[in-house]
């Protein structure tokens, strides 16, 4: 059964904010300073360490991937990997974090969950030599996180069933009555609905998602969409990030897709846990993972890598990009 977008969402807000926000807590004491500290001193004492965690919301291959990339610099740190959804693991985060249990070194997760890590004070700050690399945005000013890689949420349609005249301009465009029950969105895409709201203003934001509402048909996960545009079953989806399109495109896929302003971005907060069981081992993986090579083995996986000398392998996928 078909449920209103905006109510789902306004709910799902309120729940969050009780249960992720609470009392808002000091960064941790805890911090790793990148001046001062030699690095061959680090990797003897991340080696007799020995171990590292990582908790992603990274799929099982990808993380796979990074971790491989990594024990190959750092053959003598066992790093392994815990993957889920962005909910499922800050619910084992803070679950974990209630009974006492310091498991993870190392978290990626995406925008909403690294502000509330933060927030409730379980990262810790570290001032990585590779955050150079990284805009400002992109990057906690506290050092507690950087974003190692950003999606970028577009308007993706089918070719067949819509030609380049009709694609939208705008996000009014998609009000009009040609659109009605032929936009896709992703059931869960909360940021994307608070974001909108917030570049809209409240009461024009929610009256704009109330009339959307009455146009879209919702579906789980975002690279669905993607498929389910290219296979006819919408003309149009929003929601999805332009790389979900792009990669469908080398097949013959009859998708393309185009930025609306605003773009919403949702980035990755990547950072060490205030309480890491491996701090040392956890400061050379979040440099590996910001280095050039390591964002290049993001840039392989079809993500977006955030350092500014890696580009995509699409560079389409950033052009007119602009950080607010």
């Amino acid at each position: 059964m078909r449920k209103s977008f905006e109510f789902r969402v306004r709910g799902f807000w309120s729940k969050q904010r009780e249960r992720l926000t609470g009392a808002i807590v000091q960064l941790a004491i805890l911090v790793y300073a990148a001046g001062g500290v030699n690095a061959q001193d680090v990797r003897a004492k991340a080696e007799a360490e020995g171990k590292l965690m990582f908790y992603a919301t990274f799929n099982a291959a990808d993380s796979k991937t990074l971790t491989d990339g990594f024990k190959q610099v750092y053959p003598k740190i066992d790093a392994v990997f815990y993957r889920s959804t962005d909910s499922a693991l800050m619910e084992r985060i803070l679950t974990e974090n209630r009974a006492g249990q310091h498991l993870w070194d190392v978290v990626v997760t995406t925008s909403f969950y690294g502000h509330n890590l933060k927030k409730r004070g379980l990262l810790a700050a570290y001032d990585s030599p590779e955050r150079k690399f990284f805009r400002d945005g992109y990057k906690d000013p506290q050092g507690t996180w950087t974003s190692t890689y950003t999606n970028y949420a577009a308007f993706g349609y089918n070719t067949r069933s819509l030609p380049k005249s009709g694609v939208p301009k705008s996000y009014k465009d998609l009000l009009k009555p040609e659109w009605k029950g032929q936009i896709g969105m992703d059931s869960r895409a909360y940021e994307w609905f608070g974001t909108m709201i917030k570049a809209m203003g409240e009461e024009q934001g929610l009256a704009y998602m109330r009339e959307l509402a009455k146009q879209t048909q919702l579906r789980a996960g975002r690279t669905l969409l993607a498929q389910l545009v290219a296979a006819g079953e919408f003309s149009g989806a929003l929601t999805a990030y332009s790389q979900t399109f792009e990669v469908l495109k080398p097949s013959g896929a009859p998708v393309d897709w185009v930025y609306l302003n605003p773009v919403f971005a949702n980035i990755h907060p990547t950072g060490i846990a205030a309480k890491a069981p491996h701090p040392n081992a956890a400061r050379l993986f979040i440099d590996f993972v910001l280095s050039r090579r390591g964002q290049e083995l993001i840039r392989g996986m079809n993500r977006i890598p955030d350092r500014v000398d890696v580009k995509p392998a699409q560079t389409r996928l950033i052009e007119g990009i602009t950080p607010a």
